[in-house]
């Protein structure tokens, strides 16, 4: 999906969400993360992670998640014929925090 703000083509990178999402299992340790009382938890997490399946951050995909949909959701009126300077006031706070945080984080990328 590709979509313009200020006549620049812009679009999501879901190769970049996908590889900052996930967790490296061989980093985890399972002890760690569980008490004792958790025994059965700990033995299903060691299996999904035997098995290869791939881990994310939750906190991360949501938050990512909640960023994606304030930039899409923008519905805002956006007069583009009085330049780039004009823009900023046009837009909303949370979509200029949102597209912002994504384009550093390199979500979105400039075509």
């Amino acid at each position: 999906m590709m979509f313009e703000v200020s006549g620049q083509v812009f679009y999501f990178d879901l190769n970049e969400i996908s590889d900052i999402m996930k967790i490296d299992s061989d980093k985890i340790n399972i002890d760690e993360l569980l008490s004792k009382e958790d025994k059965k938890e700990m033995n299903d997490i060691k299996k999904i992670k035997d098995d290869n399946y791939p881990l994310i951050d939750v906190a991360k995909w949501e938050l990512t998640k909640a960023l994606i949909e304030t930039v899409l959701h923008e519905q805002g009126v956006v007069d583009e014929q009085m330049g780039i300077t004009k823009l900023g006031e046009q837009l909303s706070i949370p979509f200029r925090l949102s597209f912002n945080t994504l384009l550093m984080n390199k979500i979105i990328k400039q075509k």
